[in-house]
């Protein structure tokens, strides 16, 4: 983010006492990072791993999917997990994983310390442009945010990296326009092209980020432009997106081509979807169980009495304040227009708008929680410098009733977030994010079977991460998608039922997430004469069914009899 005329959103502190305070507020800001990793950290036993935050197994154990890749050496190294997904995280995982095998901790550690550097980033980028009290605003109200800790923590997306390379490229960028040097422009858009690289969603951001830079900062952006600047902003971006650039080369620009389709229909849908967001609802009944459970969990730590206690005491709270306080900064603009606040807010809110209308416009973008955390951090942006410059005029108090403002907002989006930790604990995780998959991995590992056919989505990548490759798995749903069969499709399905050494594996009735498959992989088997022997049913830990593991067998023929010999 280019930097404001006025450096300050507050006035500079000037006794020994706010001296003093100030040389608190770097420790006070790694203490808002180490509260979120602790949140995440609690977080992380309760639920399954998703597809998603699995993706990168693809280029990493067998069976190697991955979309694209180099020959390096002798070996293949993957350079595109999916046509808008790069295989930055995956490089970065398999150094992990050298170390650390593949686990929930293993998985989502990392990602959670991403997000808490991404925080740190964000205080320090606050701390040049918009003044110390600012800065610990926005990063106390980024640090308790219910969805930013869902999602990174969860890796829901992906959007770990995204966060982390947009925050950290405008630091850069930032250090760039006061030094000049251009190394630090080359760094924060060879980070810009990474983002890219890394999920092509990226180019969103990157709409939104040019879009509010040329409407706020015009005139500083120019000053620093010259053929020289743009050289190296270009070539360093070419370089951090060159494996995407040249998988869109080699595809005739598949990535764009089979991802892009514009429509304004749903835009009612995603608006709900963002205000959800804000207010930190919007994984429950998804990530979150919100139907009571067969054989509901009961606390077994001191952590999880407090939480379900907590629950209780405060009537299951779902809404924070956070959207109560970005609709506050809306109605708070006018009156700081002539403020040193008018800027951010203003760039906040551009970036808001340009990348939100990237996504809502997009016919299958927008909708999802994933999608609008794609926003952040700009939202505690705004409200951070609204607070911080409305509190001003209580001026001995100024710093109270900030801490006041931003303490209620971060405290709302703490019981939040502890009612999804309440619910986690006594009604489970939803049927994604199964914590299901765990049991369903080890037994699988104790089974061997020579192929396993996985016929429903949401297990392939998760299994093939968790058990590092070694299960022989075959996606199973292929035959079945279409509501007709070509004859393709029979011959491939004629083939798994006759295959006597393989297993199949499906969601139970009720949580199919490609509804019609499985009946008509049972319909098939049923004419051709097979009947299921179910091998196990795998429960969550709350008892639901949640995983069908089972074999066909053929039909005994029934015996023939021979006919009565005629009288004669």
């Amino acid at each position: 983010m280019p930097p404001a005329t006025d450096r300050q959103v507050t006035a500079p502190a000037s006794s020994g006492a706010a001296r003093g305070l100030s040389g608190a507020v770097p420790w006070l800001a790694l203490g808002f990072c180490g509260l979120f990793f602790l949140q995440g950290l609690a977080l992380i036993p309760y639920l399954g791993l998703q597809i998603d935050e699995s993706l990168f197994g693809m280029g990493l154990y067998p069976p190697i999917t991955a979309e694209r890749g180099v020959r390096l050496f002798g070996h293949v190294v993957p350079t595109m997990i999916m046509s808008y997904i790069g295989a930055l995280k995956m490089w970065m995982y398999a150094l992990v994983f050298s170390v650390w095998p593949p686990s929930p901790y293993s998985v989502r550690v990392p990602v959670a310390i991403m997000g808490a550097a991404t925080i740190w980033l964000f205080f320090l980028l606050l701390r040049r442009r918009c003044g110390e009290r600012t800065a610990l605003a926005g990063c106390a109200l980024l640090a308790f945010d219910t969805t930013f800790l869902m999602t990174t923590t969860f890796d829901w997306g992906p959007v770990a990296l995204q966060h982390l390379l947009l925050v950290g490229a405008a630091f850069l960028i930032i250090r760039f326009y006061e030094s000049g040097s251009a190394l630090w422009l080359g760094g924060g858009f060879f980070l810009l092209g990474l983002g890219l690289w890394d999920k092509a969603l990226f180019i969103w951001m990157l709409g939104g980020l040019g879009a509010a830079t040329l409407v706020v900062f015009p005139r500083e952006l120019f000053s620093r432009l010259n053929w020289r600047t743009a050289a190296v902003a270009i070539v360093c971006f070419l370089a951090g997106a060159a494996p995407l650039l040249h998988y869109n080369k080699a595809t005739r620009m598949r990535t764009f081509a089979s991802n892009v389709q514009y429509s304004a229909s749903g835009i009612e849908g995603k608006l709900y979807v963002a205000r959800a967001a804000l207010e930190g609802n919007s994984l429950l009944g998804y990530m979150v169980r919100e139907e009571p459970a067969p054989r509901p969990g009961q606390p077994s730590s001191f952590l999880e009495a407090a939480s379900v206690k907590v629950s209780h005491w405060t009537d299951e709270p779902r809404t924070s304040l956070m959207a109560i306080a970005f609709v506050l900064t809306l109605a708070l603009l006018p009156w700081l227009w002539s403020t040193p606040a008018r800027k951010p807010i203003v760039f906040s809110l551009v970036f808001i708008a340009v990348t939100w209308a990237q996504m809502a416009l997009n016919q299958n973008t927008g909708g999802g929680t994933h999608h609008v955390v794609l926003l952040w951090p700009f939202p505690h942006l705004a409200v951070a410098a609204a607070f911080t410059q409305a509190t001003l005029v209580l001026r001995r108090f100024s710093a109270a009733g900030l801490a006041v403002l931003v303490g209620l907002t971060c405290g709302s989006s703490a019981l939040v977030t502890n009612q999804h930790l309440a619910q986690l604990v006594e009604r489970g995780s939803g049927t994604v994010w199964t914590d299901a998959v765990y049991p369903l991995a080890d037994y699988l590992k104790q089974l061997a079977p020579t192929r396993i056919y996985v016929v429903d989505w949401g297990m392939f990548d998760s299994l093939r991460l968790l058990d590092e490759g070694r299960l022989h798995l075959f996606v199973g749903s292929g035959p079945f998608s279409n509501e007709s069969m070509s004859d393709a499709d029979r011959r491939e399905a004629a083939g798994m039922l006759a295959d006597r050494d393989a297993v199949f594996l499906n969601h139970t009735a009720g949580n199919e997430q490609f509804p019609g498959v499985t009946a008509r992989l049972q319909a098939m088997a049923a004419a051709a004469g097979y009947e299921k022997q179910t091998l196990k049913i795998i429960p969550d830990r709350m008892g639901r069914p949640i995983f069908e593991v089972y074999r066909w067998e053929q039909k005994p023929a029934a015996p023939v009899t021979a006919a009565p010999a005629p009288h004669s």
